[in-house]
């Protein structure tokens, strides 16, 4: 991998930040465009999505579950 594979994805964590949030699911993280529909951000290479999802962490990128594992305790 290069910087120049990172740097393609570089805006997800810098200049269009609010745009964008990492979808938790039991899997781990999934950088997601906002918008209506929500449109997932595949990497196939593993590397350089976890290093993209360490970017957006860092960078204070939402975080949002999958709603079927957010259950109620009572």
């Amino acid at each position: 991998m290069s910087d120049r594979d990172l740097s393609e994805y570089e805006r997800m964590w810098t200049t269009e930040r609010d745009q964008w949030a990492l979808f938790r699911s039991g899997a781990g993280y999934l950088p997601i465009l906002k918008g209506d529909p929500p449109k997932a951000e595949v990497i196939c290479d593993e590397e350089l999505g976890q290093l993209v999802v360490a970017r957006m962490f860092a960078a204070g990128v939402a975080v949002v579950a999958d709603p079927r594992e957010c259950q109620a305790t009572g």
